[in-house]
């Protein structure tokens, strides 16, 4: 990453806050650190931003961008390495819990679920969210597509139906991130090869 002072103004603002907010909660957030951080002054972050929220809600907003271009990197390299073994859901797996980045997954699905909700409770975050999602599921609907036509997944479901089983999957494993007495690692793998195709025969070829 550059340095923030290498950074255009607008860019050095979000880059620092975005730091920030991925460290902690939005309520601990202080312009005057910002306005540290980037030795610009306040009147220049309300500039570009209007608001101490204004600059917050671009930050998550620009947070889920990158969270979502993460998972469909993390979908398609799995799509693509299925062949291996058969099983999606394995392969998936593979790619969530790969140890090289496993804080970062773990810290993509808590941002994910946090993001979510802010949407939910917050109007002026609501509309950039649900474009940002918008262009996720159409970036996911054609990686499910070709997995229900290879037979990795049922077509009894459609993709869209798909991306939301496994976004419901990933955003129960951000829940459970906090609880310790639940194996979550496995415990996901293990409940969603229930659910999908390939992984169905793959079981009942195995008894």
């Amino acid at each position: 990453m550059s340095r923030v002072n290498d950074l255009p103004t607008k860019e050095a603002l979000l880059r620092v806050t975005m730091e920030q907010l991925l460290r902690e909660d939005e309520s601990e957030l202080r312009v005057l650190d910002i306005c540290e951080q980037t030795q610009l002054s306040t009147s220049v972050i309300y500039g570009h931003f209007h608001s101490r929220q204004g600059l917050i809600d671009a930050a998550l907003l620009r947070i889920y961008e990158e969270v979502t271009d993460s998972l469909i990197e993390q979908l398609e390299s799995a799509a693509a390495s299925v062949d291996v073994d058969g099983s999606f859901v394995d392969a998936l797996y593979f790619h969530l819990v790969d140890p090289r980045q496993e804080h970062v997954v773990t810290r993509n699905r808590q941002m994910h679920l946090r993001i979510s909700a802010s949407a939910l409770a917050r109007p002026s975050l609501r509309q950039g969210f649900l474009a940002l999602y918008a262009a996720y599921n159409r970036r996911s609907d054609p990686i499910f597509a070709g997995l229900i036509a290879r037979g990795y997944l049922s077509d009894r479901l459609s993709a869209r139906q798909w991306a939301y089983f496994f976004e419901g999957q990933m955003l129960s494993r951000a829940l459970h991130d906090i609880e310790t007495g639940w194996n979550v690692q496995s415990d996901w793998r293990d409940t969603a090869r229930l659910f999908v195709a390939g992984d169905q025969r793959r079981e009942f070829n195995d008894a």
